[in-house]
């Protein structure tokens, strides 16, 4: 997955979703021409989309289902889940994140937020204006009209 770019006029609240950071300075300058405040600096930075912890529960569902046995049958089932090899943990972690994953797709609570990191400052260029007059301060034509009346 490419990284996003987002850009903020005040440091603090980031706006947009762009593929690159030239974009999202391009669009951070449009806005700061824009807006009434004229602020003279743009902040871009990359966006880090939030993990939605997913991963990594497969030595708690285990503890707490060998936990669970051993309430129910005592030292008769204080062996249940002890010989488990990496690789078998490692299976049934992939196994619980694919399943934590798909839920969260389907009730629609994977993350929406993020956090913002490698952040540049850059100043916001002052807006040029062009006059219509050539050096020798005459008025080049621009078109023509015609009328029918």
């Amino acid at each position: 997955m490419h990284p996003k770019y987002a850009f903020s006029l005040n440091g603090q609240h980031f706006h947009g979703s762009y593929p690159n950071r030239e974009e999202a300075l391009a669009a951070a300058i449009e806005a700061a021409r824009l807006d009434q405040d004229s602020p003279q600096t743009a902040y871009v930075a990359r966006c880090v989309p939030a993990d939605p912890k997913a991963a990594g529960h497969a030595r708690a569902v285990l503890s707490n289902m060998t936990a669970r046995a051993r309430g129910e049958f005592g030292d008769s089932a204080s062996s249940y889940l002890t010989k488990l090899s990496r690789q078998q943990i490692d299976n049934l972690d992939k196994s619980l994140e694919l399943v934590i994953l798909g839920w969260l797709e389907h009730n629609e609570l994977i993350p929406n937020f993020s956090k913002f990191e490698a952040i540049g400052q850059y100043p916001v260029p002052k807006a040029e204006f062009r006059d219509s007059a050539d050096d020798s301060g005459e008025i080049q034509e621009i078109g023509t009209v015609t009328s029918d009346a």
